[in-house]
């Protein structure tokens, strides 16, 4: 391992420090509790498409509003871990409270507000905010609903463990290969979704909506390979009508047919990535998974990952 040698900017500024976590981030308000002295610091590293931050400031509040979501055409998956301070954060009708070692997981395609609050006789409080691209993490939209803005715990058990590991990756960076990179930053956001799903999970308790909803995830997840899938064979299979169907998907602001692209377009980036895919030719990957044209994979892949596969292939590799 060696140490991170991110970049950290810091102003003294308020009016800078919305273009700071801009930068960073997405675009947020922010509410500085106290007048006076200001002061705020992010650096921030990348370990493949992984983004680790560091944030410190003076208290404050900080809110993603609707209005704020029209201005990042991005959608990002983000844990935030209390280094120093404490923390409040509400989303999707959830309130988790946070101590020095606990963490949340949240998006920034919705709502959020964050109270950022430092200890007593200290000016600041100090965040690990680990961003991830939204379509590289393996949670539905009705999952990820379901487990924004819950506490983790950081003092105990198995969130205890990916605490130290989360908080360790902020301070020391692997020095490993850019492909090795990628595939450690899918792999850490594979454990983030199965920890945070395992605590805070599907029980008895979940309602009949939800529940037909992880049916029908879990049914595209295993027939992406089928060429013909679609949403009337999703329907069908659920004994549903494909309207009904729709207005399931409509609800979190998608359609079954953007789910079925988004999760065929990334079982293939996944297979650029490993062994299994190593050998296969781009048509062979993009066919294991549902598509029937290179042409439209290749010009599907660039809008999503900002490259061609060729190119994002020879960079795993390189």
């Amino acid at each position: 391992m060696t140490a991170v040698r991110a970049n950290e900017t810091n102003t003294s500024r308020r009016e800078v420090w919305r273009e700071l976590l801009r930068d960073h981030f997405v675009s947020l308000d922010v509410d500085v509790e106290r007048d006076g002295t200001f002061d705020g610091a992010v650096r921030s590293d990348f370990l493949g498409h992984l983004r680790v931050s560091g944030v410190r400031s003076v208290d404050q509040d900080v809110l993603r509003t609707k209005e704020l979501l029209r201005r990042d055409g991005d959608r990002y998956l983000q844990v935030c871990l209390v280094r120093r301070g404490a923390a409040r954060a509400a989303q999707d009708g959830h309130e988790a409270t946070l101590r020095p070692g606990d963490f949340v997981v949240y998006e920034t395609e919705r709502p959020f507000h964050w109270w950022l609050r430092s200890d007593p006789g200290s000016p600041y409080w100090d965040l690990a905010v680990f961003t991830w691209p939204r379509d590289t993490i393996r949670l539905s939209d009705s999952e990820s609903a379901m487990l924004t803005c819950r506490t983790l715990d950081g003092s105990s058990g198995i969130t205890g463990v990916l605490s130290r590991m989360l908080t360790d990756l902020l301070v020391e960076k692997p020095a490993i290969s850019e492909g090795g990179a990628l595939r450690i930053a899918d792999e850490i956001g594979d454990l983030v979704a199965t920890i945070a799903t395992e605590v805070h999970g599907f029980g008895a308790g979940t309602d009949r909506h939800a529940s037909l909803l992880r049916q029908i995830h879990t049914y595209i997840a295993e027939h992406l390979g089928d060429p013909d899938l679609s949403p009337e064979r999703v329907a069908q299979a659920h004994f549903v009508s494909t309207r009904q169907l729709q207005r399931m998907f409509a609800g979190r602001g998608q359609t079954v047919s953007q789910v079925i692209r988004r999760q065929r377009l990334e079982r293939c980036r996944r297979d650029l990535l490993t062994r299994r895919g190593g050998e296969a030719t781009l048509t062979e990957i993009c066919v294991r998974w549902g598509f029937t044209d290179l042409a439209v994979f290749s010009r599907a892949f660039r809008e999503v990952y900002g490259t061609s596969p060729t190119a994002y292939r020879a960079r795993a590799r390189a």
